[in-house]
């Protein structure tokens, strides 16, 4: 069932119970009045019959039993005055044939002084009165209560429900088509946007309401998706580029080797050639795949408890491990006073392919290949990690770029790279919610700092 349709009748069965309820109460109000306007009429034939037939007597004879009891439940007459004495016998009528009320209304109207029942198709007041010579009468007033308007009235007001009714489905039905038109809208502007053209956005109206928060949700995750697009585009565009060199360089030296026989020493050479490309499309999928897991299920990957300061450590010996001619200098303040405030929550792998990574960019662009590391170990957790080279520094319109997957500067492009290396950084510091900052002071070099969110020690 569709939501419009939905909204209708739910609009429709809430109308209904309402006016229901108004349309029922009209009428129950309107025959009471009715009926106790006509009880007040019984009330004063009553009244004027004690104070005529009753002034002054002593007793009055019982009458004789003529009545004769109708076959159903309708009586010949529309009104009848009775009077009864204690004895339950009727002394007075108007109309003699009148069957008299029952001993027990009698007994009823003895004991609660006045009582309003029906006799037959009429209604009646019963009241005792009380003469001077302290003999006790009850007086019968018997009226026909016309119910000629209460129908036409209940035949109204129904006739005005079901018309209401109408009325308001078509109402509900109307007013529900214009409140869900923005959506229909929004659905239509969301069917028409195709892969190849991601730039184009759901009209979020003038209106603050909820349709319009829902358009501008809608447009953040087209946002999304268009920068998740983009970056797969470049992605596949960057990987087929780098590829191809290494691989084209691979080639090119093993078809040069195989075009004449060489001396055991320039096969040597050409094979070493070939081994370092290896190596480098080894670095860069290792890269990759470190990069694909992060972004595909970052849930998934286990944190642990660590030591930044051993990591620091275990950082610069495979940095030196790895380059024979790379240096690291580490510099570490104070330590906190808590030793367990160097304790951080990680991963141990990955934060230290981060931290291993900066290190080999600055001593790459290092002229002397010498990187240093500065940490300021806090004892709120919050600590601060700089890695700082002496190159040519970065020029502000590159700060951004150096994070983007295989972005090379043009300054640098006869340095060996991936291009993924800093794109990784981030990511893997993002995972951790450690803040990444770069400057490139006026006089050269580049510092990245890394601030750890930090958790404050509380004892053991």
């Amino acid at each position: 069932m569709q939501i419009r349709t939905r909204l209708t009748l739910l609009f429709v069965l809430i109308a209904a119970g309402i006016l229901a309820g108004v349309l029922c109460s009209v009428y129950f109000l309107f025959k009471k009045n009715t009926e106790d306007a006509f009880f007040h009429g019984l009330e004063s034939k009553a009244e004027m019959t004690a104070q005529t037939a009753l002034r002054g007597a002593v007793a009055l004879n019982p009458l004789t039993n003529n009545w004769i009891a109708p076959d159903d439940d309708a009586l010949p007459y529309q009104d009848n005055i009775s009077i009864f004495n204690n004895a339950y016998e009727r002394v007075f009528t108007v109309i003699p044939d009148a069957p008299p009320v029952t001993v027990k209304d009698l007994q009823d109207i003895y004991q609660k002084g006045e009582v309003h029942f029906k006799h037959y198709n009429l209604l009646v007041l019963g009241r005792k009165v009380n003469i001077i010579s302290g003999i006790s009468y009850v007086v019968v007033v018997e009226g026909y209560f016309d119910p000629t308007q209460l129908a036409r009235l209940r035949n109204i007001l129904m006739l005005s429900f079901f018309v209401g009714l109408i009325l308001v489905a078509l109402a509900g039905w109307y007013y529900a088509g214009q409140a869900l038109a923005p959506v229909s809208r929004i659905v239509g502007e969301v069917e028409c946007l195709q892969p190849a053209d991601l730039s184009r956005r759901v009209e979020t109206g003038v209106n603050q309401d909820e349709i319009g928060r829902l358009a501008e949700t809608f447009n953040r995750l087209l946002d999304r998706v268009e920068e998740a697009f983009r970056m797969q585009r470049m992605f596949l565009s960057n990987v087929s580029h780098e590829l191809r060199n290494p691989l084209t360089a691979i080639r090119t030296q093993l078809e040069v080797a195989l075009q004449r026989e060489r001396e055991p020493a320039a096969y040597r050479q050409a094979l070493q050639s070939v081994l370092d490309d290896v190596y480098a499309l080894s670095e860069m999928e290792e890269e990759l795949l470190q990069l694909a897991r992060i972004y595909n299920d970052p849930q998934a990957i286990p944190f642990d408890l660590t030591r930044l300061d051993e990591l620091l450590w275990q950082a610069k010996q495979q940095l030196q491990k790895r380059h024979l001619d790379y240096r690291a200098r580490l510099e570490f303040s104070e330590m906190p006073v808590h030793e367990k405030a160097l304790t951080i929550r990680a991963n141990e792998a990955l934060l230290l392919t981060a931290i291993l990574n900066l290190m080999n960019n600055a001593c790459k662009y290092s002229p002397d290949h010498q990187v240093l590391v500065r940490a300021d170990f806090r004892d709120d957790g919050c600590h601060v990690v700089e890695v700082c080279d002496h190159g040519p520094g970065i020029p502000p319109e590159e700060q951004k770029l150096i994070f983007e997957p295989f972005f090379r500067s043009p300054r640098h492009l006869m340095v060996k790279g991936t291009g993924v290396g800093l794109s990784l950084v981030q990511s893997i510091l993002v995972l951790h919610k450690i803040k990444l900052s770069v400057e490139s002071p006026v006089f050269g070099g580049a510092v990245f700092r890394l601030v750890f969110p930090g958790v404050p020690y509380l004892g053991d």
